[in-house]
């Protein structure tokens, strides 16, 4: 897989595979985890892919809107490292589940899916 990123912060891809079905599989992983070109919450298309790293030096993958600040954040599989964005109640940490309680029911109602695509608004604790 092959990454090409513009100055205006456009990303395009070239996808590589032996058959159709493995480049059916690598653009679907593309499209999965680079398709976030467009705000969930405000609509606004000035993403920004960000790379933090906490007091532990674990890094968090996220995709954060320059205008509103919501953000998509990204898990990584425990096997194969694989990462997905976090679009699904499930996939949250309970510590995530906690942050973000007032978007439980919604998820419930909408087959575990989170509002906004899985954007939101970062809450501190007070």
């Amino acid at each position: 897989m092959k990454a090409i990123v513009g100055s205006d912060g456009k990303v395009s891809f070239e996808v590589e595979g032996e058959s159709e079905a493995e480049l059916f599989k690598q653009i679907a992983r593309v499209q999965e985890i680079f398709d976030h070109n467009k705000c969930g919450k405000c609509g606004c298309e000035k993403t920004k892919y960000v790379c933090r790293i906490d007091k532990d030096e674990n890094d968090w993958l996220e995709v954060v809107c320059q205008d509103c600040r919501a953000k998509v954040i990204f898990g990584r599989a425990k096997k194969g490292g694989v990462i997905y964005p976090k679009i699904r109640w499930d996939q949250l940490s309970e510590k995530q589940q906690d942050q973000r309680a007032n978007e439980q029911t919604y998820a419930e109602k909408h087959y575990g899916y989170l509002p906004h695509n899985g954007w939101f608004n970062y809450q501190r604790e007070n």
